[in-house]
């Protein structure tokens, strides 16, 4: 005992010096951590996160933001209803694991020639790890559909004076097309639009964004 009481008293200077670079070392390795862990959770790449204080919940993000866009959209359309119970049992499927690295990446064309009334539908689709790309006219669709691949097409159904171009967009895909799935999402969704959309090769057609993400879920973010 004497021996190591005499050792670190000669030795005084340099285990000093060590626990000083020890905690020189741990502050730097904390605050790389953090620019880190910020920089991840800006680009929506953390899905949960959690030491001591800091938590990161990219699952509540996703919640958040679905809910908002729903809120937002009820008050567009009166034939929509808000149920956040069900908008957090969406968001939690996405969120397994297997389902959300299938979703990461996968990309979304989403045509309407008034973007902003689905801006926060389409925040809340990247909180899901999506890349959605916008469209305002069929023939911007096509022009960037023989650009690139997409996994989906989401339309609305009126645009200009055509109230129907929706389902000229999904003729002309499907011309070329017979697999990607397409979607019609606009204010209308009698019975009689579901059906003549499914009749016409779409695979779905509401005015529900639970009900678009739902689909989007199940289709998208199941392995290939």
């Amino acid at each position: 005992m004497e021996t190591i009481l005499a050792f670190v008293h000669d030795n005084k200077p340099y285990i000093d010096a060590a626990h000083a670079l020890s905690s020189v070392i741990n502050i730097i390795g904390w605050v790389l951590g953090a620019v880190l862990l910020t920089i991840a959770w800006r680009r929506n790449t953390i899905r949960s996160f959690q030491v001591g204080p800091v938590n990161f919940q990219m699952q509540e993000a996703a919640v958040e933001a679905t809910a908002t866009a729903a809120r937002d959209w009820e008050a567009k359309t009166p034939t929509s209803t808000f149920d956040l119970s069900r908008i957090r049992q969406t968001v939690g499927r996405a969120f397994v694991p297997a389902v959300i690295d299938n979703l990461t990446g996968r990309s979304i064309l989403w045509v309407d020639d008034r973007p902003v009334n689905n801006a926060l539908a389409v925040r809340a689709l990247r909180k899901f790890r999506l890349d959605v790309v916008e469209a305002i006219s069929t023939e911007e669709a096509l022009a960037v559909m023989a650009e690139r691949r997409f996994d989906l097409v989401i339309s609305d159904m009126g645009r200009g004076d055509n109230m129907r171009a929706g389902y000229d967009l999904l003729a002309r895909i499907r011309e070329t097309d017979e697999a990607i799935p397409f979607l019609i999402f606009s204010g209308a969704d009698k019975p009689q639009h579901r059906q003549e959309a499914l009749d016409r090769g779409a695979q779905l057609a509401t005015n529900n964004i639970i009900e678009l993400l739902d689909f989007i879920i199940d289709r998208l973010g199941k392995q290939n």
